[in-house]
């Protein structure tokens, strides 16, 4: 019973000394409380500065920071606020020396061992998982402008719009108008006010064109829904698409550029009685019909812009200003009449005159009134449309840019150019004649695709400045230009493989040839096309055993080829005459399991040979014999082991090379004989992703470009800005 007794009273003294120790500390043991407090929030500091670092990071990548981050962060936030206003008040009033009476130092002590405490425990939170996430692309308000006009044609037709998408019972609208009139733009707008209005959750804006894509479709849908689509067959696509999309509560999905009946269900919109109060359809086209044909319970015109209205337009791009005479205002008030309201014309014509003289004004009018008319298939004013255009590309008066705005010709509507191919085709076909380096002739390329943008014959896309996009209107201007040109005939056909082509005699005169056919195992007929300099053919040989081609006996003349293959390692056959082209000075070979690479070696005029995404066993020797190639592009390649550098470093006059896929570890020490070529000025590696790579083999790559730069006897840090070592997974 004693022990008992000993045992409760021992336990009650316990509880009664520690909290009595604790209580004494915060009177006799303010410094050492002070010194940990300013650790811990050293510490604290530390670690914030390290998840700000993180959020840095994955603001880069475009992600979304977890809400318990941005918590986080506010809770530390408010604490370091109070530490601090704690510290300051313990310094104005002494308590290290006692100077305050002892209850105040108590309390201020007390609190801050408080602060210490919540201290440790965000520091001990400071842990993530996930720590941020991949957010959804920006829809409508990304693409729309924000300086868009509205005059009284743009206002009837919009407010008839935003009137339907309000209407419960309306939920598949048209807007028809001409080719050129802002159809486009006016359905961006729409749809970036709907939003606003809080009229929908989620805009999707998707281009259909004469040939639609619906595979590019659908991918372009699941970007901006931020999922993945794994099926191959466009059916399961379609599928997966529409359970993503049934769950969002409303949807405005504009169709641009509808040239026919499109069937929805076969993307992933299934308009049936259960979805349609969710989802909204505005499809834009040029074609009252289509609007028939596709069940628009709402079908609203758009149409041209009086005078008044077009004189403004006009004077905004043309910047006409009090230096114009009264008689020049008269002329350029009849060229902007001779546009007819259209105002894709207004613009390209406006551009074109923009600085000019009062003689230049009176010839473009004239030329406007006089010009050859055109077949009118639209209605009336197309035709007026082409000539406005045409007389833009007259005033061009830059053959760098007017062979350009043919050659984007070549590409389908509303295809996504890639500036660099526009490069490599018109250094292969000459436009820059002799130039003294490869970087020179980027340059001069680049400033004729400036000039067609800054002419509205070409576009810039918002989402990226390293791609062009051509208005159908200006294309088909472009090919009309070419139909009528002896020396420039382009043929350019969307549907019809090369077979089919070369059968019907239609190359035989041609100047350019570009066939986009899906997927053709052979290509049988010779290409008999004595004035053929450029051939692009883009193909998708997915199953295919192997893809062959003719003799090229008939295209001797031939500069640029470029073969793309959309699905890679096809194998490809090409035939003995390969080595007689003789002439060609661009080759982009992409996305074929070459086999033999011989025939390099025949083509002595080469200056650009693109292998990207190729599979070949090694390059052959005698590559020395290629004297004037200034560009070599083997990225996305995988090394085969015993693959021949040397064949790479005998090319003493490279300028650019486009260096490995790194998928293998054992190449970083074979680089040296190529990064030291005495003329080349961009050396761009493609890694595979960081985390494939350990630190010794990063540090390498880097320490081979150093030794590169100095053995190039230039100044280092000029040079490093030319090498790049990019991370592949960037570039997907």
């Amino acid at each position: 019973m004693a022990d008992i007794v000993i045992s409760i009273g021992a336990k009650v003294a316990e509880g009664l000394v520690k909290p009595t120790i604790r209580q004494a500390q915060y009177i006799f043991c303010v410094k050492n409380v002070v010194k940990n407090l300013g650790n811990e929030k050293n510490e604290l500091v530390s670690e914030r500065d390290r998840i700000l670092s993180l959020v840095e990071q994955a603001k880069e990548r475009t992600e979304i920071i977890e809400k318990s981050v941005e918590k986080w962060l506010n809770d530390v936030k408010n604490l370091l606020v109070e530490v601090e206003r704690l510290e300051q008040e313990m310094k104005e009033n002494h308590c290290c020396q006692g100077q305050i009476p002892t209850w105040r130092r108590y309390c201020l002590c007390k609190e801050m061992v408080k602060k210490i405490k919540r201290i440790a425990c965000l520091k001990n939170n400071g842990k993530f998982e996930p720590f941020s996430h991949l957010g959804p692309l920006p829809s409508i308000e990304y693409i729309s402008s924000l300086n868009f006009t509205y005059f009284e044609s743009t206002k009837e037709a919009y407010n008839q719009l935003m009137e339907a998408i309000q209407d419960d019972n309306t939920y598949m609208i048209g807007l028809y108008g001409m080719g050129g009139s802002g159809k486009t733009n006016l359905a961006k707008e729409v749809g970036r006010k709907a939003l606003q209005l809080n009229l929908c959750d989620r805009v999707i804006f998707v281009t259909v064109s004469q040939t639609p894509n619906v595979r590019g479709i659908q991918g372009k849908i699941a970007d901006m829904l931020c999922m993945t689509l794994k099926e191959e067959i466009e059916e399961g696509r379609a599928q997966r698409l529409w359970l993503r999309l049934k769950e969002e509560k409303r949807v405005l999905l504009i169709v641009d550029d509808v040239w026919a009946k499109l069937n929805l269900e076969s993307i992933g919109f299934l308009l049936d009685d259960n979805s349609i109060l969710n989802f909204k359809v505005l499809l834009t086209t040029r074609l009252r019909q289509v609007c028939a044909s596709m069940e628009c319970q709402r079908e609203i015109i758009l149409n041209l812009l009086s005078q008044g209205e077009a004189w403004i337009l006009f004077q905004k791009h043309a910047r006409i200003g009090n230096r114009f005479s009264c008689n020049l205002l008269k002329v350029a008030r009849e060229v902007s009449n001779e546009c007819k309201g259209l105002p894709i014309a207004i613009e390209a014509v406006a551009c074109s005159l923009k600085g000019k003289g009062d003689d230049e004004w009176k010839v473009a009018l004239e030329s406007l009134r006089g010009s050859e008319p055109f077949d009118d298939h639209e209605g009336e004013g197309v035709g007026c449309a082409y000539n406005c255009l045409k007389l833009s590309y007259d005033y061009l008066r830059n053959k760098e840019a007017e062979m350009l705005l043919l050659l984007c010709s070549l590409f389908p509507e509303d295809h996504e150019i890639f500036i660099e191919d526009l490069i490599k085709y018109g250094v292969g076909l000459g436009l820059c004649g002799t130039f003294n380096s490869f970087d020179l002739a980027r340059s001069r390329i680049r400033a004729g695709i400036n000039k067609l943008v800054d002419s509205f014959l070409l576009l810039h896309l918002m989402q990226s400045e390293h791609y062009v996009k051509m208005h159908d209107m200006v294309r088909d201007v472009a090919l009309w230009i070419a139909s009528k040109s002896v020396h420039q005939k382009i043929l350019v056909d969307l549907t019809k493989d090369l077979n089919s082509l070369a059968e019907d005699g239609a190359m035989k005169d041609s100047f350019a040839v570009s066939s986009w056919c899906k997927e053709i195992d052979t290509i049988y007929h010779h290409l008999d096309a004595p004035k053929l300099e450029i051939l692009l053919i883009n193909t998708m040989q997915q199953n295919s055993l192997n893809f062959m081609l003719p003799s090229f006996e008939g295209v001797k003349r031939l500069k640029v080829m470029a073969m793309i293959n959309s699905f890679y390692q096809t194998p490809l056959l090409l035939p003995q005459s390969t080595h007689c082209l003789t002439n060609l000075r661009a080759l982009r070979l992409r996305g074929w399991d070459l086999g033999d690479m011989s025939f390099i070696v025949s083509l002595t005029r080469l200056e650009i040979l693109d292998l990207s995404n190729c599979y070949f066993k090694d390059l052959p020797k005698g590559m020395e014999k290629l004297s004037k190639l200034k560009l070599l592009d083997l990225s996305h390649y995988e090394i085969p082991e015993n693959l021949n550098y040397e064949a790479i470093g005998s090319c003493l006059q490279l300028e650019e090379l486009y260096a490995f896929g790194y998928t293998q570890r054992c190449h970083c020490q074979r680089m040296e004989d190529i990064v030291t070529l005495p003329s080349l000025q961009r050396f761009v590696i493609y890694l595979g992703k960081f985390e494939t790579l350990d630190n010794e083999e990063s540090v390498r790559v880097l320490q081979l470009l150093d030794f590169s730069m100095s053995n190039l006897g230039a100044s280092k840090q000029n040079l490093l800005q030319r090498a790049e070592v990019v991370c592949l997974e960037n570039l997907l």
